[in-house]
Formats: structure tokens, sequence, C-alpha cells
């Protein structure tokens, strides 16, 4: 998972972070047409336009390529943020993330109930507009 690339996470902080996210979320956009024609243009193009993201995170880009980014992202780099206030310390954080992939991915096949889908990446941020809103 993307879990060690965002412990190591270089100088950025969450929050940069989760702005070059954004920004490859730009970058998608824009060139959604190329990705019916020609994926690995489209790769290449992606690659291109998010050269940070790629190559601090590869599979975080990769995942967000594939739209297979979820909100277990998010709530890693939630825990990441606590760490960089000083609110949390890595091996805290590291046993708060395993027991949220332990929860979702091994208790459901020892328990034999359906696993916990976490939210998908549009769902994530569909909630945030949904708050806003509201308001």
């Amino acid at each position: 998972m993307y879990y060690a690339e965002i412990r190591k996470m270089s100088s950025l902080t969450s929050i940069q972070i989760q702005a070059l996210v954004r920004d490859m979320d730009a970058s998608i956009r824009r060139n959604r047409a190329l990705k019916d024609s020609d994926m690995a243009k489209y790769e290449e193009k992606m690659i291109d336009e998010n050269k940070t993201l790629f190559n601090e995170f590869p599979t975080v880009f990769y995942k967000h390529l594939e739209g297979k980014l979820d909100g277990t992202f998010f709530e890693m780099l939630k825990l990441r943020h606590k760490m960089d206030k000083g609110e949390l310390t890595e091996d805290e954080a590291s046993r708060i993330i395993g027991q949220k992939l332990y929860d979702i991915y091994v208790a459901p096949i020892i328990d034999n109930k359906p696993a916990e889908k976490p939210l998908s990446y549009s769902e994530y941020y569909k909630q945030f507009d949904t708050n806003a809103s509201n308001k």
C-alpha cells in the first residue's frame, strides 16, 4: 500500500501532498480524451505534469492514475498531519493505521463478515461538497 511512502514523506507536509494529488485531478480532467485514445501517451503526459508526485510517491501516483485511491489515503494524511504538528508519534500513527487496515482486510475474513469498504476518492470529496452546500 502507500503507507510506507506517506510515512517517509520527504520534506513535504501532508497538506502539500494533498495539493499534489489535487493538481493531478486537474491533469486527469485535462487529459481525459488522451486516456481514451492512447493509454501509453496518457501515462507519459500524467508523469510529465505530475513529476513531484510521481517521483516522491509513485504508489500514490499510480493508485490515483488507476482510480484506486480511496479514503484510506486521506486517513493516512490526517495521521501524518498530526505527526507534523507533534500530536502523534510515528509509532502511534503506525499502530492506528495497522489496526485500521486489519479491520478492513483481516477481521472480515476471521469473523466471516463482509469487509468495510473505504470511501472512494470521489466519495471522500463529495462529503465536503455536501457539507459546504448545507451551510
